[in-house]
């Protein structure tokens, strides 16, 4: 070992497939006590899967000890010890056209722009700055994804040693040859979509007769390449109480997928100006109890719940603090759910816009709840903004300054 080295890392998997390790370097005394209490933590969590030699706790972070996964525990060990915010996610609006009509798109504001998409080095050139400054997983979205043409060119460029790649689909396009192809460039999992467990319900939202039927068959020819699969959905006032929540979670165990991904409702997008759509606390409560007793059980896949993971019981909110997201158009917003932009990588740097994101002041301290739900956060920055105004709307624009 250099005897400078600052920080190192030494990490497997033992007789029994659980993740061990230790610290090295000069910070060993500082960081061994947080580092071991992190790999006890960890391996009482569910394996959803084994992939690149570590070993899978969700999609959205590297499977451990893969060597971005080593990576990401680097990025947790330094923001401990020296507080600084590295983000682990970037979500990348590759493309915003899109087969669906969904009634409920969060990106649609976005849409209504119609700025000219980012081409293929630019997105290239963001991949790259996005790994430079700490990002582990590559998150791409739209639209729908598969409608670009570069896609695979895309995929292929994230270095899988520095972090994952994953896409958001509704399903449609993940035919046979286009799940090879994306297997070959290296997508790490497929997130797709379904709003409801009642086909007719989903294919009513989405516009698309059929949709909720090609979107199985194409989570069987995903999962058939070796792509890790999981779905997307939403747990409405409604849908939780009629238990079809619990429905979705069953159609995801007999299908055999690895994750499920539960969002709250956030009026965001189409649905900007709902905010009866909000859960209560005591409705946040009950789906984080039912998430906790489902990801727990045997032969169902993993369950990550918005109401869980971005509660004050979980990790909080990750916009502008774990992640952040860019339009198809370069414009950067601490969430895609979040129509406020800290600049375009076509004008600044990805550092330059982040950092500029940290210092203002909604931003510069870790939030322990959904922003977008939180309804004096949006009287202050959403409901200010100009009716007439395009999305996302400049944060440091008038009417955002006179009330930051």
């Amino acid at each position: 070992m250099n005897q400078y080295e600052l920080l190192g890392l030494e990490m497997g998997l033992d007789e029994n497939g659980l993740v061990a390790g230790k610290v090295t370097g000069a910070l060993t005394r500082e960081l061994s006590g947080f580092f071991d209490l992190y790999l006890m933590k960890l391996n009482t969590n569910k394996v959803i899967a084994q992939k690149r030699g570590g070993n899978v706790y969700t999609c959205f972070l590297p499977p451990l000890p893969s060597k971005a996964g080593v990576k990401d525990l680097g990025r947790k060990l330094m923001r401990k010890l020296l507080k600084t915010t590295i983000p682990s996610t970037c979500t990348l609006s590759v493309t915003y056209a899109c087969q669906a009509k969904c009634v409920h798109c969060s990106a649609s504001l976005n849409m209504a722009k119609k700025g000219k998409e980012l081409n293929t080095e630019e997105f290239k050139k963001v991949i790259d700055q996005a790994i430079e400054l700490g990002v582990v997983n590559i998150t791409l979205t739209g639209g729908e994804p598969l409608l670009r043409k570069d896609i695979f060119e895309l995929i292929k460029h994230v270095n899988p040693d520095e972090a994952n790649c994953m896409m958001f689909t509704n399903g449609e396009y993940l035919t046979e040859k286009n799940c090879q192809k994306l297997a070959e460039a290296g997508l790490f999992a497929a997130m797709v979509s379904l709003d409801s467990a009642d086909p007719k319900i989903h294919d009513d939202y989405r516009k698309i007769p059929g949709l909720f039927d090609k979107a199985l068959k194409g989570i069987e020819r995903a999962k058939k390449a070796g792509i890790l699969v999981g779905i997307s959905t939403y747990a409405t006032r409604e849908e939780y109480h009629d238990g079809s929540f619990e429905k979705l979670l069953n159609i995801g165990k007999d299908i055999g997928i690895h994750e499920i991904v539960v969002f709250d409702p956030v009026p965001t997008g189409k649905l900007i100006n709902e905010i009866d759509m909000i859960l209560t606390e005591e409705e946040k409560e009950e789906i984080a109890k039912l998430t906790n007793e489902f990801r727990l059980k045997p032969g169902y896949p993993g369950v990550i719940t918005q109401a869980w993971i971005n509660g004050p019981k979980g990790s909080g909110c990750f916009a502008g603090n774990e992640q952040f997201y860019m339009t198809s158009y370069g414009d950067i917003c601490p969430c895609d759910f979040t129509p406020l932009s800290f600049g375009n990588v076509r004008e600044d740097s990805l550092e330059t816009i982040w950092n500029r994101m940290l210092s203002h002041p909604a931003y510069s301290a870790k939030c322990n709840h959904c922003r977008m739900q939180d309804l004096e956060f949006r009287k202050k920055y959403i409901d200010t903004i100009p009716e007439d105004s395009f999305f996302p709307y400049p944060v440091y624009s008038q009417s955002c300054l006179l009330n930051s």
